[in-house]
């Protein structure tokens, strides 16, 4: 731009201003304190704005209009050398966006001047003696920083007439300029301590230090910075949305393994499913790399291009853009690679390949690393993972969905043009982010979808999008799925329909071996459109599953699947080849003709229909190869009829006709049919093809005549005899020879297994968990058996158990096994080993086996535990839990001046509770490990120390783990931690400090979402905690003597307070914290009463406030789900309106509370407990229809209950401990099988509060479905 624009320029200030004083009403402009003090210039911008229909401003540019901002106060530089500076830029071409005080109307800051500083590409804070007394220097230097951490914007700092020091450290004139702005209290200490940690920030970084200059040229130095920009802005920085969020974990872990200080050449992969955010990602880390690099290449879209252009194209770019040329002419992909291998060697390259499909694209681009310079980065994104296993590339990262915050602060920038929603609309936001799943896509395309409409068309647009997906976000996945063979988009449909959560060992004998499921599935895995490992379920359905290796699918995906397979029906149920929803599978089994399509079905029943099905319903059936049907165990009627029993309905064909014709579904595969009575006739049906008979829940004993029909199955891979408490014996296997897993846990009555299973020679697989009554297995075990799971068959397994060299995983957690044999020592391909309960001692073996990758020990009584030095030799182990159990010793070698550790390093997950050791074990090498758990036990009344035996600082070691994302540690030893925290962890995500003397840290690391602070010591807490705006959601503060509650983030959802000293909480805190979903006060002894409580609080827990005697009316708690009071002062419960969305109520122990108010309009209430309140009399008006939980116990006041018998929805009722009550009136009312009366039973009130302790899993705030006020 040139001298010659500035007319223009400052003619679109003054537009600006004069559209802002109109916008107005005419007020006139307050002064400023620029103004007061000389006025400041500013480099700044006029961009235009809108106003949305919710009154948020909507930005109407994406773009980087400008390119260089400067900031710097006018008194200072204006006249000399930011002159000098504006003019050499605009000299060179650079777009410099500057003005003078023109867009400075009153202390507001301009959304002209924010939308300058967004739009710039670098930005040039220029610091002299007086910036920091500037307000409006350090709310634009705020805003580049936000710009920078986003990776949309360099700041390049010049300090022109002060130290760096000065600046980072904010000391001599900055401390000054500091104490004016608090001494005026008018800007908050958020403010305040906003504007510190910017300063601090870009006061550590790379820049121009003219301060220490002797000879201060200033008209050469400007000159010089020119270039310095001018090279800067050749890179072309890759444009990335404004409506970014965080995404620091994976962007910090990517630029670990790209070493980005290093020399080293790396390739690295970034891979997931479609949508998820892999390109966005890789931008943002090639903008951070690319001012480290001269020559910078992106070719985008590389899927598409190569099919439209050729893979030559994309080589002759590479080529230009490397060596700033023209477009080169490349005949075919050999010449092309022969030019880049010629060309590029001694090029250090920055390169991102953008979605590469095929490895062949990789080879022709970038086969050897040496065709590019040392020190060369390469950055790679695609769906395809098994393309980036190749040993060019160094390493490969799965990218994962967003979680619930982040997903909320994206879905919120496109709706609502702010990081979050507006308070009327956080329920359907919540759908939203149900909706989407974490899938970044999804949430852009639907918030942009819904920004600006009226809120009435919300609910019509949720309800459509959660029944139907969203075209564009559908398309985009569908490219996946069209890259598929039709075997394998078969096995794709299967799972997204019917097996999220099953076990992939037993949903892969589901198919035809000639469709080569195992390869199908690896290939679905490697397109990140499966996932297969132990983590939760990510999905909206849960179905029963046992075993490892869990099948995940992303709930978009699953909508896909579902959707392709209604479009291939025409939207015709009859016409659909599988159908999932049980009233649609209802209604086409009650249809006589025209299903042969329909190849898999799930039906499900309760306990208030009757349903009656003619043999020709299910003789049409002839194509179906999986039927599921599910009910609920505990509420099955054994007078339910299906069509197993005489009467029926006379269109209904009664049982001896099926008996006489068993050939019904032919293809039958799959059939898993829960909660059937002794009299069900599985000879109903051909079973001569199923692979899969899942029979859990059913009141079948061992004289069952199915068992006879069983021998007909010579295919049955998975027998699921899962809680059948009649079941005694099994039945005699040896019919079924190609068995592999069988399952029988929670069999409560099992005493014997038959011995037949021995000669069951391909069985890899037995779960017996919850057989209290089996005392053995069979002696002649299987050499085969890879797992054992859950065996709680003895106080001790036999000796031989130790021949089953197969056996990949024993799971002997929840058994009553109280020894281990010494022969465990010859399992060579043991994988998993959990041990607990009634466990007396650990072998010694169980540490020399090296293919453990999990070892988990857990009893209910301490023993003493060494762990051995042998298990540093185990390079597999990721996994080691020592859970209560007194571990005496951590292996580490003992040398000469030199103690190094001996845990394996490949442990990715250590926990270890009750240490009972003098010194605190050193685990400096564990450079690997994402979750720490250490605790400390206390010394006993013998004086035995429960740990080191003096207080000291956390050790320097825990730099080291870098990598780490979880740290929990309880100890009275520890006092302090590290002042660096926040660099040492930068992945930390959850930290958890309980300990009497344990201090609060200094510093937290900005991506912590989770922390838990427990100690005596502590009476305040420093500001840090309100330091972590964006990322802290779950605080939990266990500190028994803090006397107030620390300024907090604002976003907090999730707050947990004990302390004795607390008297009341802060007036405004439902101003200070509008998103807060839990409040759980415990412990709070002198708390006397609550303010009025934030209007998104979905769940208050009040337990142990003696003094706390009133809540006031909750009323506009409209969002309350739960609400939980024990052993309080309270004496009513006050609503004056009904709580629309609660659903749980749980009240105990409250000896002054002598009424409940009518709950008969809370339409939503599920359960209702209410214990120990001895004095309440009555249960006002009635219960609510909705209704399904009722539990009291000991309210020995109380005479009558509402009437039960209109409760149509009650599934149980237990009565205990209240003397007054008629039990015979009352069981009169009720569904016999759901009431439990009954004397002093302590189990009784069993998990039911969850007031005990602060638990971090327990706590998590998780978006459930809600209806909005």
């Amino acid at each position: 731009m040139a001298w010659t624009d500035l007319p223009y320029l400052a003619a679109a200030a003054f537009a600006a201003i004069l559209f802002r004083l109109c916008s107005r009403g005419g007020d006139q402009a307050r002064s400023t304190e620029e103004s007061a003090s000389g006025n400041d210039g500013t480099a700044g911008g006029a961009s235009s704005t809108h106003t949305s229909t919710e009154g948020q401003e909507v930005a109407t540019s994406s773009g980087y209009d400008y390119e260089v901002f400067l900031s710097f106060r006018g008194p200072d530089t204006r006249a000399a050398f930011t002159d000098f500076l504006y003019t050499s830029l605009n000299d060179a071409g650079i777009r410099t966006f500057k003005d003078d005080e023109e867009l400075r109307i009153g202390e507001e800051f301009a959304p002209e001047l924010l939308q300058a500083i967004k739009q710039s590409k670098i930005s040039i804070p220029i610091f002299s003696k007086g910036y920091a007394s500037s307000v409006w220097c350090l709310k634009e230097l705020v805003q580049m920083v936000e710009c920078w951490k986003n990776g949309r914007q360099k700041i390049m700092p010049i300090f022109y007439d002060v130290a760096p020091s000065e600046v980072r450290h904010q000391i001599e004139g900055y401390a000054k300029a500091f104490r004016s702005h608090e001494e005026k209290q008018r800007y908050s200490e958020d403010t305040i301590r906003e504007w510190k940690i910017a300063l601090s920030a870009v006061g550590a970084m790379n820049g121009w230090d003219l301060h220490s200059k002797t000879d201060r040229r200033e008209g050469e130095f400007a000159r010089e910075v020119t270039h310095k920009v001018f090279t800067e802005l050749k890179k072309a920085y890759l444009a990335v949305s404004e409506c970014l969020v965080s995404v620091d974990n994976h962007v910090n872990a990517i630029m670990e393994m790209i070493g980005a200080g290093t020399s080293e050449t790396r390739i690295v992969g970034i891979h997931g499913m479609g949508g998820i955010g892999k390109t966005t990602t890789a931008k943002m880390i090639y903008n951070k790399l690319s001012d480290n690099f001269d020559k910078c290449c992106f070719l985008q879209d590389i899927r598409e291009t190569s099919k439209g252009n050729g893979i030559q194209y994309l080589q002759a770019q590479l080529i230009s853009d490397i060596l700033k040329m023209k477009c080169v002419d490349i005949k075919d992909i050999h010449e092309g690679t022969r030019m880049i291998k010629d060309r590029l060697s001694n090029k250090r390259v920055l390169l991102l390949l953008d979605d590469v499909e095929e490895a062949n694209h990789i080879n022709a681009l970038v086969g050897k690393r040496d065709w590019l310079g040392e020190g060369s980065k390469i950055i790679i994104t695609t769906r395809k993972k098994d393309i980036l296993e190749v040993p060019e590339v160094d390493c490969s990262y799965e990218l994962s969905a967003m979680d619930v915050d982040q997903s909320l602060q994206l879905f919120s920038k496109h709706a609502f043009r702010k990081d979050y929603p507006l308070d009327k609309y956080i329920g359907q936001s919540k759908r939203v982010i149900r909706i989407a799943g974490g899938l970044p896509l999804a949430l852009e395309i639907i918030g942009s979808l819904l920004c600006h409409t009226k809120r009435e068309m919300w609910d019509l647009t949720l309800k459509k999008l959660e029944n139907v997906p969203h075209a564009a976000v559908q398309s985009k996945l569908k490219i996946s799925y069209d890259a598929l063979d039709d075997r394998q988009k078969h096995i794709f449909l299967d799972i997204a329909c019917f097996f999220i959560g099953y076990s992939k060992d037993i949903v892969v004998h589901f198919w035809d071996e000639n469709k080569f499921p195992e390869e199908a599935m690896e290939v679905l895995q490697n397109m990140s459109l499966i996932k297969i490992g132990e983590d939760d379920i990510v999905g909206k359905e849960f179905l029963t599953f046992v075993g490892r290796n869990r099948v995940r699918m992303h709930d978009q995906l699953i909508d896909l699947g579902r959707e392709i397979v209604r479009q291939e029906s025409k939207m015709k149920i009859e016409k659909q080849s599988r159908v999932w929803d049980p009233k649609e599978a209802l209604d086409l089994l009650r249809r006589l003709e025209g299903k042969k399509e329909v190849e898999a079905l799930r039906l499900w029943f309760d306990h208030k229909e009757q349903f009656g099905f003619t043999y020709e319903g299910f003789k049409s059936l002839s194509n179906l190869r999986l039927l599921q049907v599910d009910s609920l165990a505990k509420y099955f009627d054994p007078e339910m009829r299906i069509f197993w029993l005489e009467l029926l309905p006379l269109n209904v064909l009664p049982t001896n006709v099926f008996l006489e014709n068993s050939n019904l579904l032919p293809q039958l595969r799959w059939l898993s049919w829960h909660c059937i009575p002794p009299t069900f006739k599985i000879t109903n049906f051909s079973m001569e093809n199923v692979v899969h008979l899942d029979l859990s829940a059913s009141n079948i004993t061992h004289e069952w005549q199915g068992w006879s029909h069983m021998k007909v199955m010579k295919n049955l891979k998975v027998l699921n005899l899962d809680h059948c408490h009649r079941l005694e014996r099994t039945p005699n296997f040896s019919a079924q020879s190609n068995l592999e897993h069988l399952i029988l846990s929670w069999c409560e009555n099992l005493v014997e297994i038959d011995e037949s299973i021995c000669q069951l020679k391909r069985l890899v697989s037995l779960t017996v968990n919850g057989c209290k009554k089996l005392r053995r297995l069979p002696q002649v075990l299987l050499r085969d058996l890879a797992t054992l799971q859950h065996c709680n068959s003895s106080e001790r397994l036999s000796d031989t158990i130790g021949n089953l060299e197969s056996l990949i995983e024993l799971d002997a957690f929840c058994t009553e096994i109280e020894e281990l044999p010494d022969s465990i020592g010859k399992w060579k391909n043991m994988k998993v080993v959990r041990i607990g309960w009634a466990i007396r001692k650990v072998p010694d073996a169980l540490w020399m086996i090296k293919s453990l990758e999990e070892i988990k020990v857990g009893v209910r009584s301490s023993i003493d535990v060494e762990i051995g030095d042998c298990i540093y030799e185990n390079r597999c182990l990721r996994s080691l839990q020592v859970t209560f159990v007194r571990v005496r010793k951590v292996p580490r070698l003992s040398v000469p001046r030199l103690s190094v550790p001996r845990l394996p390093e490949s442990l990715e997950i250590l926990r270890l509770n009750e240490i009972r050791m003098d010194t605190f074990p050193d685990l400096s090498n564990l450079v690997n490990l994402k979750e720490l758990e250490l605790g400390f036990g206390r010394r006993n009344d013998g004086g035995e120390s429960g740990g080191p035996v003096q207080a000291y600082p956390m050790p320097r070691w825990i730099e080291n783990l870098s990598k780490l994302e979880s740290l929990s540690l309880t100890s009275d030893y520890v006092t302090t931690f590290p002042t660096d925290l926040s660099s040492i962890l930068p992945r930390l995500k959850s930290l958890s400090l309980h300990g009497d003397h344990l201090r609060c840290p200094p510093s937290l690391p900005s991506s912590l979402s989770r922390f838990s602070l427990g100690s005596e010591y502590v009476t305040t807490l420093p500001d840090i905690i309100s330091l972590l705006p964006h990322q802290l959601r779950n605080l939990a503060l266990v500190c028994p003597n803090l006397r107030c509650l620390p300024s907090l983030p604002s976003r907090l959802s999730s707050l947990w307070l004990e302390s004795k000293c607390v008297t009341t909480l802060p007036t405004d805190i439902s101003t200070l914290l509008p998103q807060l979903e839990v409040l759980t006060l415990r412990k709070c002894p002198i708390l006397r009463c609550l303010p009025s409580l934030p209007s998104s609080l979905s769940e208050l827990r009040l337990f142990y406030c003696e003094s706390l005697s009133s809540l006031g009316d909750l009323s506009y708690l409209k969002r309350l789900s739960s609400l939980e009071i024990s052993d309080c002062a309270i004496s009513e419960i006050r609503c004056r309106d009904p709580l629309e969305n609660l659903h749980r109520l749980y009240l105990t122990n409250l000896r002054q509370l002598e009424t409940l108010p009518s709950l008969g309009n809370f339409n939503k209430l599920d359960s209702l407990s209410v214990f120990e309140c001895g004095n309440l009399v009555e249960i006002q008006g009635e219960l609510p229809q909705s209704l399904g939980v009722l539990k009291i116990w000991k309210c020995g006041s109380l005479k009558e209950l509402p009437d039960l018998s209109r409760l149509k929805g009650l599934k149980r009722v237990k009565i205990k401990c209240c003397g007054n009550l008629d039990v015979e009136a009352i069981s009169s009312l009720c569904w016999e099988k759901s009431v439990e009366f009954g004397e002093e039973d302590y189990e009784f009130v069993e998990s039911e509060g969850e007031g005990d302790k602060y638990d971090e899993e327990d706590d998590e705030s998780e978006y459930e479905e809600e209806d909005d006020e």
